[in-house]
């Protein structure tokens, strides 16, 4: 049970930030089909900074 415990905690910033992303990608999406541009391309910064943290954390 002590095990569980630290292994879900590595976890459960990676799921924080996998639901968070799935959720920028999907209002990205619905506001192009809805045509607003400026509002589908305002989360590009935040996808951006993801992608940038993710990849020095390699």
């Amino acid at each position: 049970m002590e095990e569980i415990a630290p292994n879900m905690l590595k976890k459960l910033p990676v799921i924080l930030l996998f639901i968070f992303v799935l959720f920028l990608v999907a209002f990205c999406t619905w506001e192009l089909f809805q045509g607003n541009l400026e509002a589908a391309f305002s989360t590009l910064p935040f996808i951006l900074i993801i992608y940038l943290f993710v990849i020095r954390g390699r």
